[in-house]
């Protein structure tokens, strides 16, 4: 996932949960580079 801050790729997950009823996960990351904290859905199809 591209960091919104820096532009770098790699981060790793914080946390990961069930959303929406469970439609959705949330995911928060954090920057491997810059450290700065970002949260992402992702929206199962």
């Amino acid at each position: 996932m591209k960091c919104p801050f820096c532009g770098h790729i790699e981060d790793k997950v914080i946390d990961s949960r069930s959303s929406n009823e469970d439609k959705s996960v949330r995911r928060r990351r954090e920057c491997s580079k810059c450290k700065k904290r970002f949260t992402t859905y992702e929206y199962i199809e």
